[in-house]
């Protein structure tokens, strides 16, 4: 059994990659082995001492992807197997149904708020960007996390904070939850910088997703050459095209090739401080809209028995954290069906996307 690992980190991308990451450590050789063994047993029923390898062991403990009690090693963050395929379905499918019905009811006053966003893109584009990203998988998590739902800062030992998801390697799980619009790669210094949102069915050319891939030395060399500056380097030097400033040609060849400049052009919507003023007005109203749906699905989480999981004892907001993802990401998927939000294309090995620029 091999296993998918995604990471909702709020520490900086260019944190030591070492012992204390946790996508070093998952990244390790023979991780998945120890995972394995341990969710299909029966809850803290394995003592370190059975693995041959007690090294990785303590690297996971470490990081608190494993916890330990009286000696039996147990799961400490959400992990889903394909058993519990159907069990996500039914927990996402129904409510985000509900939830599109009322945002489509309304479409004119989200249309009429959007419509304040004078950047020259349609307001499908800007919806896609600000309804679907900057809200469902921003603002959102705030509401959730006041009314202690999801979790969305965990400090650790080691002092970085993040949440880890674990997703078994299976056809039916990969086919349902990589191909959700749910996935938000951002590469931020000071509050500005690159955004894309879209699925997770491939490998995303973006600037964020190509650093966690030269972290796992899985770029080319050409590729390398690309991505081969600082975080503040790309932000700052494209900031300076905005405001009309000389560029050199090795930042401006970066930005071509992630599809953010072509041509002397800005090929990316961009939204400044009028846009979070926007987005705060449309959040504001769009929580009033769907709060009730999402409180009911993830407070239903804790009585479903028979996601692996809850049996193991893992942190039921824990857990809620990747099922409001599951929430959002199917609406997003009914709205860029009806034609209210922007469609993303497909890209054969890269799977679907929009970016913009923040600042």
């Amino acid at each position: 059994m091999n296993f998918n690992k995604y990471y909702f980190e709020n520490y900086p991308i260019d944190t030591p990659f070492d012992g204390n990451n946790p996508r070093y450590v998952l990244a390790q050789d023979g991780i998945d082995v120890i995972l394995e063994k341990i969710v299909m047993s029966s809850p803290y029923s394995i003592s370190k001492d059975y693995f041959e390898n007690s090294t990785l062991v303590d690297a996971l403990l470490h990081v608190e992807v494993l916890q330990e009690k009286n000696g039996k090693l147990g799961m400490a963050v959400p992990f889903f197997l394909k058993q519990d395929t159907t069990i996500l379905k039914e927990l996402s499918k129904n409510v985000a149904s509900s939830i599109v019905n009322k945002l489509l009811e309304q479409k004119e006053k989200i249309t009429e708020i959007i419509e304040k966003i004078d950047n020259g893109y349609a307001c499908d584009r800007n919806l896609y960007h600000i309804l679907c990203g900057y809200i469902f998988d921003g603002l959102m998590f705030d509401f959730l996390e006041e009314n202690q739902l999801v979790t969305t800062s965990s400090v650790h030992d080691t002092g970085l904070d993040y949440v880890v998801i674990l997703y078994e390697d299976a056809d039916e799980l990969n086919e349902y939850s990589d191909n959700l619009l749910c996935s938000y790669n951002r590469l931020m210094v000071n509050g500005k910088g690159f955004v894309s949102f879209g699925d997770s069915a491939g490998n995303r050319k973006d600037f964020y997703r190509y650093m966690r891939l030269k972290e796992l030395d899985k770029l080319t060399e050409s590729e390398r050459r690309i991505v081969n500056f600082k975080p503040e380097e790309l932000v700052n030097n494209f900031v300076k095209i905005l405001e009309k400033q000389h560029v050199e040609e090795q930042y401006i060849e970066a930005y071509e090739y992630f599809g953010y400049y072509k041509n002397g052009q800005i090929m990316v919507p961009i939204y400044d401080k009028n846009s979070y003023k926007v987005a705060e007005e449309l959040y504001k109203y769009v929580l009033l809209i769907t709060k009730n749906e999402i409180i009911d699905a993830l407070s239903a989480i804790q009585k479903n028995g028979d996601l692996t999981a809850i049996r193991h004892g893992v942190e039921v907001k824990d857990i809620a954290n990747e099922i409001y993802h599951l929430i959002f990401g199917e609406v997003n998927e009914l709205l860029a069906q009806s034609g209210m939000v922007a469609k993303p294309v497909q890209i054969i090995g890269e799977g679907r996307c929009l970016k913009s620029f923040e600042w």
